[in-house]
């Protein structure tokens, strides 16, 4: 058994381990993750990435799977590692906090008589290289981030069919999707990418005034309300779709996008509001998403890969097909006692779990794309899959 640490002291969330997956892609042995601690004062989404079978890690580990195709697995104890995978090699990534106790992590590693060697990353304008004892370790080693965000080996500009720039806000601070969360940022180059499309992002932060929103929001071609666990973006969030809706703006929603997506169409149907999220607002008097465990039967957090069925004849059906994998990482649904009024008025459940019990992706027909899932597409999209969703949202985009 053999261990390289590769340390790489960063505060962002968004790169812990990128570069040890490069490592371990490049080497063909696995990743495996020691618990790690982030500030999530500053940083709420570092740890928001889920993997497939369910393990919610730091955000950082989404270039392993997109790198490798492997999952990032579960946060393990390095003794646990080193008692039941005795003859197995391992990358392990070391973040800040890690680094700190090393000594420790070291001297556990001795005690099972197992070499180990120590690979640090270092950053600077020539991008993101190994350094091991002031000397490159392989090559080639060098990886940049591109506009998106992806750790790339290449410089490139977008390619373009056309010659029309497309102009898409994510309701986001460029803290919180590029050092946090990346995984929303580069599912959209992505799909850019595939389509052929040269697409500028505008991070609009969802706190931002009224006035802030409405004149950013004037000059763009589409919006993604993304997922996220801070609820104090949520009344920006509802502020956008209302501002999408009212406007025919191509509008996607992810998790909580399609939530704030939904309570807009919610308040403008009963003209309350005040109608909101009972995560955002426990004491609103209409509570328009629901903790899951007032369901029966359901579980009170669903997370990892779920399949979805979608409605047929519908605009998520012709995107996805009749079922569909996605990955989940919530604990509200869309409150079930407004599933008629909503279809009534228009907003269609288009996808539903398997049973048909949680509204899993909504539709607007009278607008010309306001389209949410209650998952996260963006986690299962690569420069080489592209998801489905995020092409139909930036081809919506360029033909409104």
């Amino acid at each position: 058994m053999s261990l390289t640490f590769v340390a790489h002291n960063t505060l962002e969330p968004a790169i812990y381990g990128a570069m040890a997956g490069v490592l371990a892609s490049q080497r063909g042995v696995e990743l495996a993750h020691l618990n790690v601690e982030w500030d999530t004062q500053r940083y709420a989404d570092a740890c928001q990435h889920v993997t497939a079978a369910g393990d919610l890690v730091t955000s950082g580990l989404l270039w392993y799977e997109r790198l490798s195709g492997k999952s990032a697995g579960r946060v393990w104890k390095l003794d646990d590692l080193l008692s039941l995978h005795g003859a197995k090699d391992w990358i392990i990534p070391l973040g800040p906090s890690q680094l700190a106790s090393f000594t420790r992590l070291a001297r556990e590693v001795r005690n099972y008589s197992v070499d180990y060697q120590l690979v640090e990353v270092e950053h600077s304008r020539q991008g993101y290289q190994f350094h091991r004892l002031d000397s490159l370790d392989g090559a080639p080693n060098t990886w940049w981030r591109d506009s998106f965000g992806r750790f790339t080996q290449r410089h490139h500009t977008q390619q373009s069919s056309s010659s029309r720039r497309l102009r898409i806000a994510l309701i986001g601070t460029y803290q919180d999707q590029l050092e946090s969360y990346p995984a929303t940022l580069a599912s959209l180059g992505d799909a850019a990418e595939a389509q052929g499309t040269l697409t500028e992002i505008v991070f609009i932060p969802p706190r931002s005034s009224e006035h802030v929103l409405q004149s950013t929001l004037k000059d763009i071609d589409g919006v993604i309300l993304p997922g996220g666990s801070d609820m104090q973006n949520v009344a920006g969030q509802i502020r956008v779709a209302h501002y999408c809706l009212k406007h025919g703006i191509p509008t996607l929603g992810l998790c909580l996008g399609m939530q704030t997506m939904a309570t807009a169409v919610i308040q403008q149907m009963s003209g309350d509001t005040q109608a909101n999220l009972a995560e955002a607002d426990p004491q609103a008097a209409v509570k328009t998403f629901i903790p899951l465990g007032e369901t029966a039967g359901r579980s009170l957090h669903r997370l990892g890969d779920n399949v979805m069925k979608m409605r047929s004849g519908s605009q998520m059906a012709s995107i996805l097909g009749e079922r569909s994998t996605i990955r989940y990482n919530h604990r509200f649904q869309l409150n079930p006692q407004f599933k008629d009024s909503l279809e009534n008025y228009g907003l269609a459940i288009s996808a539903t779990c398997l049973d048909g019990a949680i509204a899993d992706g909504i539709e607007y027909a009278s607008h010309p794309f306001y389209v949410a899932v209650q998952g996260h597409p963006e986690l299962t999209s690569t420069p080489e899959k592209p998801h489905p969703l995020m092409r139909a949202f930036l081809q919506a985009a360029a033909d409104a």
